[in-house]
């Protein structure tokens, strides 16, 4: 039978770790930009914006739909590129010391 003064220290161990994961991935920046460089975002590991540059080109109100065609190029681009750097530092060894594996 698991010793559960074991669990709950395992539990702790596990939920400090993921504490530690959320303060480093708030102190990453990612950015990304639509496919024409019209908008440029800058994204916080969370997903937070933390920046946004948009072309004057844009604020032409016959290119609205323009507009949002590119913000949400340049959102996708910054999101891959936070998948990308957390699936790199998440590597099987590390999960599994997480665990008490």
């Amino acid at each position: 039978m698991a010793n559960p003064f074991s669990q709950a220290k395992d539990l702790y161990k596990l939920q400090s770790e993921a504490r530690k994961l959320q303060k480093d991935l708030e102190s990453k920046i990612f950015k990304g930009e639509s496919k024409k460089s019209l908008i440029k975002i800058s994204l916080n590991g969370t997903g937070e914006i933390m920046d946004l540059e948009v072309d004057d080109i844009l604020f032409d109100k016959d290119r609205k739909a323009d507009f949002i065609i590119h913000i949400k190029e340049a959102y996708k681009d910054a999101q891959k590129k936070i998948a990308k750097d957390m699936s790199k530092d998440m590597d099987l060894s590390k999960l599994k010391n997480m665990m008490g594996m």
